[in-house]
C-alpha cells in the first residue's frame, strides 16, 4: 500500500517493509480513548521516533485524535 506525502522518508521505509495484508489489520486496529473501542484511523501522517513509526490520525467514527504505533525490528 504505497502511502502519500503524508509520510517522512523515514516513515514510508518502514511502512513499506510492512507487508500489505498486515497495513491494512494495522489502521483497522487502533484504540479510539473517547471511543473506547477498536477503529479505523483515517486522514493519518507517519513520522519515526526512536526507530519505530508512529501514525497519527484521526478515529473514522468519532473523529477523535488516535495514534498507531509500529515497533521497528
Amino acid at each position: 500500500m504505497k502511502m502519500n506525502d503524508k509520510l517522512n522518508p523515514q516513515a514510508e521505509a518502514l511502512w513499506e517493509k510492512v507487508p500489505g495484508w498486515a497495513q491494512e489489520k494495522i489502521l483497522s486496529n487502533v484504540y479510539c480513548g473517547n471511543c473506547g473501542t477498536m477503529t479505523t484511523i483515517v486522514d493519518f501522517r507517519g513520522h519515526v521516533v526512536e526507530g519505530d513509526l508512529v501514525l497519527n490520525g484521526t478515529c473514522k467514527t468519532c473523529g477523535s485524535e488516535v495514534a498507531r504505533l509500529i515497533e521497528s525490528e
